[in-house]
């Protein structure tokens, strides 16, 4: 059975295209997006707060004004009822303007010089990854720390804590090996796929920087020297 094939068996993923810059890899992205059976739409970036809810958006951008308008992308998604996935397309950039998104809180960062067959295939592993239910109650606990995959949040102290999809996919390992550590390449597998050789390990490390910050007690969090990250033996 061929990809295409495959695909049309899925329920259809709807996507979002925002072109800050159009290029051919833009226009053959949308043609290749809909050959595996996703629903795309096109939306213009001065009317994203009106934009449909849509699972996944593409957000095509020059590597000049990537860093200028990552934050603003990332508070609209947060805003949204349904927080949509977020790729960043990027013209003219490299790994270190890809990391730079990945930091702001996107979901996937590449650029255009990417495969549209590829670029697909992210859009279904963010999809994956945002909209995850992985319990029977979509509910993951350590301690007092209670994992919330279906509001994609985490309660602790009587509050809970908004994440991005990344972020809680790297809690979400953390807190199914109940305070066992895992390595940087473990948690780079489970946040963002095996062998994607286009985000180093040092993505990792901000995530877990950004976890920190959010969490009331940041040492909830340890670093394992030589290790990596686990949980905390004991959690308030």
């Amino acid at each position: 059975m061929s990809a295409i094939d495959t695909d049309s068996q899925l329920d259809p993923v709807r996507v979002g295209v925002v072109t800050l810059v159009t290029t051919s890899t833009t226009q053959e992205a949308v043609a290749e997006l809909r050959r595996h059976a996703m629903q795309v739409e096109l939306v213009a970036a001065d009317v994203l707060h009106g934009a449909p809810e849509l699972a996944v958006y593409i957000i095509s951008v020059d590597v000049a004004f990537a860093a200028m308008i990552a934050a603003n992308i990332v508070e609209w998604a947060a805003s949204t009822p349904l927080r949509p996935g977020l790729i960043g397309l990027v013209e003219g950039g490299g790994v270190r303007d890809c990391e730079a998104l990945l930091e702001a809180g996107f979901d996937d960062a590449v650029v255009t010089s990417i495969s549209t067959r590829e670029l697909a295939s992210r859009v279904r592993a963010v999809h994956r990854r945002v909209h995850w239910k992985g319990s029977s109650n979509g509910r993951l606990r350590y301690g007092e720390l209670t994992l919330d995959l279906y509001g994609r949040s985490v309660w602790i102290e009587g509050r809970a804590i908004a994440l991005t999809s990344i972020e809680l996919a790297v809690l979400r390992e953390l807190i199914k090996v109940q305070g066992r550590p895992l390595s940087r390449a473990e948690l780079l597998d489970a946040a963002w796929g095996e062998g994607d050789l286009e985000i180093s390990e040092r993505a990792v490390d901000n995530v877990i920087l950004r976890l920190r910050r959010k969490l009331p007690t940041p040492d909830l969090i340890e670093t394992v020297r030589s290790v990596g990250f686990r949980l905390a033996k004991r959690l308030p």
